[in-house]
């Protein structure tokens, strides 16, 4: 399973209508990560237009938390 984001998640379903996609935290937290199977065409699909820029795995968000918290120290 790979993660993608929401809008990943639009243009692979309207795609690619038979690839499982799932949703964690299914409550309205703002918790949630979409993740979708590793099929070839969907790799290939995800590697084109990430380096083309035209959809961020994670919208530009700094994921790693340890340097979040680090910049906000004194």
């Amino acid at each position: 399973m790979i993660a993608i984001s929401k809008s990943e998640k639009e243009i692979i379903a309207k795609r690619f209508p038979n690839v499982h996609i799932v949703r964690t935290m299914k409550q309205r937290s703002k918790r949630h990560r979409y993740y979708c199977e590793e099929t070839t065409s969907v790799m290939k699909f995800l590697n084109r237009s990430r380096s083309q820029g035209a959809v961020t795995a994670n919208n530009g968000k700094d994921t790693n938390h340890a340097n979040r918290a680090k910049g906000k120290r004194n």
